[in-house]
């Protein structure tokens, strides 16, 4: 059965094409939603020269890191992909900075064998500060337990932010509870519908989700854990990365061999104009002698 990818795309229009090629297929179907802040024509240009261009949404939305204009973006990519007379096992949510670091037919077959379980990492909260010595490869999500991203009212406007600490602590919708992992996944389309209609016919979800710092790393994650398809969920998000700080790290032709010794089937992130030689290499080597199989998540890999 065939995959759908959403890709959520602001600048280098040349890279996402890139991206784009290597995910197209006859079977699968690539959807990119373009920041409205950007330059659509640009994108337009670079997927022309694509034997298979994506499809790009009509309907764009201003995105801004941290709000909630992130999980705009995502819902209108789900919407497109369910709309469509395709069938897809998956629906997989990319940036324009992703990159796979395995060849179609793997990641393909992976997803072949992965029916009915959805791929997206989560967090309880760990209690304690976490370090960035616990973060570098991402081969499990961690996070402190700090509830102030959801129980402080975080307004913006554009990429300006304000922080307000309420005197009484904003309570948690009934029926969910609290937890974190990476804004990026790999569901069902039973999944993806179950958070559509959860927020349409629940707008306080809404309400409460538009003023939660960062909301795109609780969202889905607190939904889908409260739903009947809690069973059906697998604790790994499938994306290599390299933390600096609270950011993912640009990767280079240093990290290749981390890379290629995990068992991820997408890194994170790449820039055309910092090191395009990484692209290249994964391009004529984007295999691992590491056995992939949808009915269990990815190794664990140390760094």
């Amino acid at each position: 059965m065939a995959v759908a990818y959403i890709i959520l795309a602001h600048r280098n229009p040349e890279q996402v094409a890139r991206l784009v090629g290597r995910l197209s297929s006859s079977e699968d179907v690539v959807y990119v939603h373009v920041d409205r802040k950007s330059d659509l024509a640009s994108f337009h240009e670079a997927f022309a020269k694509l034997p298979r261009p994506p499809v790009v949404l009509r309907r764009r939305v201003r995105v801004h890191w941290g709000s909630y204009s992130h999980i705009k973006a995502t819902m209108l990519g789900i919407r497109a992909a369910l709309r469509s007379e395709r069938r897809f096992s998956h629906l997989v949510l990319l940036t324009g900075q992703d990159y796979p670091i395995r060849c179609t037919a793997e990641i393909q077959s992976f997803f072949a064998s992965a029916k009915g379980r959805s791929y997206i990492s989560w967090s309880a909260g760990k209690g304690r500060e976490v370090h960035d010595s616990e973060r570098p490869g991402n081969a499990v999500w961690i996070w402190s337990g700090e509830m102030w991203p959801l129980s402080w009212w975080h307004v913006s406007l554009g990429d300006r932010w304000w922080h307000l600490q309420p005197r009484v602590r904003r309570r948690i919708p009934r029926g969910l509870t609290p937890y974190q992992g990476l804004a990026y996944w790999a569901i069902t389309p039973e999944a993806a519908a179950y958070c559509l209609r959860r927020m349409r016919r629940r707008p306080t979800l809404r309400w409460f989700f538009t003023f939660v710092f960062i909301p795109d790393e609780n969202l889905f994650q607190m939904l889908l854990l409260a739903s009947s398809l809690r069973d059906t969920l697998v604790n790994e998000d499938l994306r290599f990365m390299n933390w600096d700080g609270y950011h993912p790290k640009t990767l280079r032709m240093d990290d290749l061999d981390s890379m290629r010794a995990s068992s991820k089937l997408f890194a994170r992130k790449f820039d055309i104009n910092v090191d395009a030689a990484v692209l290249d290499d994964l391009d004529r080597g984007s295999t691992s002698s590491l056995p992939l199989q949808g009915d269990r998540p990815p190794r664990k890999v140390k760094s």
